[in-house]
């Protein structure tokens, strides 16, 4: 066997010992990065369309206290508290107008109390003395609202502002964009409310913002940075479109073999089953998972950032082997901190809603009985393969992050143990610096068993040795390779037949 060298000269002569170092293939680790897109205030100091490592940055200083992407920033991190955390201002649309609505308070308090209101969730108090005016309370409301809230041990800004003239309290989007036609201003949700004697509030919605990101141009500034879960508010089938063509399979679409940045976008839209079924059983992108909400009281911002950020943090493709099953997990059951279910028992979805979003390619959440929320399950809307007939195949989210690693670790393998290998069909006296088809297939074989029986990710190793192919191309320099692999499967169903016998005996025990 002849030992190969990468920097030992050939022909030295002079004594006595000579060495050189060099890397042998090294155990699976890496960077998993999630980013969130959104809008910070003209004063923050991120630039448009700069992505941006933020480590653990104050969101307030950064994207601006009431932005969308300060509380996208506090949401992210309290499910994905560690992880390698990016942002991107997206910018404001070019002649984008304000979403405003308004609480118009009359009369005069003929009691004292406290007067409650909700604004994108968050629950905003003002005490109330007789013969309080409506002027009076407005003016304090106004205040309320503008000095924020608390969320996450970390004083947030609301993400509208608040005037008030003649006891009507007008909030107006921090931001320009529809995107603020979905905060939500309400009554109740607590509970424990009560309203005051002689005083009437009247609310009306936040409505006539206008203007929508450029999606295509936010996404191009990733530039080649690796991103693996992209979150956002933006689903409108124009932004939809431009995720699904920018994350393809082919071309320069960061799936494609040749660019190899991979990355999974999600995202979440408001409205009625029908109305979302309807959009879902249109979509058929492995690469996107839309949340399907209705009527939550946090903007859909929020939600997306932290359904995201769990999501990063269960699915972290840097993690090691032997930490790596986490990624094959299924979601289910994890509760989303903070967020508050909708109001109206009719506004969440009942069983066969959810399932009925399921078979349209959609992801929900659901309500626990003790009102806090939990991700039930996150779908692709990957439905159909290329001629239309139903493939579950890249269903879950799990099978896309399983395949990302996968891929990873089995170019970590092949680079690591043939950097600069001749290549040959057969090498018998064992020389080092020369590779075979025969070597290659036994190194994906160790990969792969490594893969089943360590990360959990993979299994049937016995299958996959079968029926793998490594073999030389017409291209004398190149090896090509199929390789079967069967991902790990979640368990998200337990169906039982439940016989009842008046007296159980070997006679009758068998399946009736």
């Amino acid at each position: 066997m002849a030992v190969a060298f990468n920097n030992m000269p050939g022909d030295i002569r002079v004594p006595l010992f000579y060495a050189e170092v060099n890397a042998g293939v090294p155990p699976y680790s890496g960077l998993s990065r999630q980013i969130l897109m959104g809008r910070a205030l003209a004063s923050s100091p991120l630039a448009a369309l700069k992505p941006q490592n933020i480590g653990s940055a104050d969101p307030n200083y950064l994207a601006g206290k009431g932005s969308m992407l300060a509380d996208m920033i506090a949401w992210a991190r309290a499910g994905n508290p560690t992880g390698e955390l990016w942002v991107m201002n997206v910018g404001d649309p070019v002649g984008g107008v304000a979403a405003t609505g308004s609480i118009a308070i009359t009369g005069t308090a003929t009691q004292s109390g406290t007067l409650v209101r909700y604004v994108a969730g968050e629950r905003y108090s003002v005490p109330v003395a007789l013969n309080d005016t409506a002027a009076t309370v407005a003016a304090n409301l106004a205040a309320k609202i503008n000095a924020g809230y608390t969320r996450f041990n970390r004083r947030m800004g609301a993400p509208v502002a608040a005037t008030v003239a003649t006891g009507t309290v007008t909030l107006t989007g921090n931001h320009v964009g529809t995107e603020y036609n979905g905060v939500r201003i309400e009554t109740g949700l607590d509970g424990d409310e009560l309203e005051i004697p002689g005083l009437t509030v009247a609310i009306t919605p936040m409505s006539g913002g206008t203007g929508e990101v450029d999606m295509a141009a936010a996404l191009a500034a990733f530039a080649s940075t690796q991103f693996d879960w992209i979150g956002g508010p933006y689903a409108s089938l124009a932004q939809l479109n431009a995720a699904r063509d920018f994350l393809s399979d082919s071309g320069s679409g960061r799936w494609a073999p040749t660019v190899g940045l991979d990355g999974h976008y999600l995202t979440a839209l408001n409205g009625n089953l029908s109305t979302l079924t309807t959009l879902g059983a249109a979509r058929n992108d492995r690469h996107t998972s839309i949340l399907a909400c209705l009527n939550y009281p946090h903007p859909l911002w929020s939600i997306v950032a932290g359904v995201g950020g769990l999501t990063a943090f269960s699915k972290n493709l840097g993690r090691a082997l032997t930490e790596a099953v986490e990624i094959a997990r299924p979601l289910q059951t994890i509760v989303v901190t903070g967020l508050r279910p909708p109001k109206s028992l009719s506004d969440r979805w009942a069983l066969a809603d959810r399932d009925s979003l399921y078979h349209n390619g959609l992801s929900a959440l659901n309500v626990n009985a003790d009102g806090t929320v939990a991700i039930d399950r996150i779908l692709t809307t990957y439905q159909f393969n290329a001629y239309g007939s139903a493939d579950i195949t890249f269903l879950g989210v799990e099978t896309m992050a399983i395949a990302a690693y996968v891929k990873r670790y089995l170019r970590l393998i092949v680079t690591s143990t043939y950097p600069r290998s001749v290549l040959k069909d057969i090498n018998p006296n064992g020389t080092q610096g020369v590779v075979t088809p025969s070597q290659i297939r036994s190194t994906l074989i160790h990969a792969y068993t490594q893969l089943c029986n360590v990360a959990c990710l993979v299994e049937k190793v016995e299958l996959f040795a079968k029926y793998l192919i490594v073999e030389r191309s017409s291209d004398p320099n190149r090896v090509n390779a199929y390789l079967p692999t069967d991902v790990s499967n979640q368990f998200t169903v337990f169906a039982a037949n439940i016989t009842i016998f008046p007296e159980l005996t070997d006679g009758n025990a068998a399946l009736q």
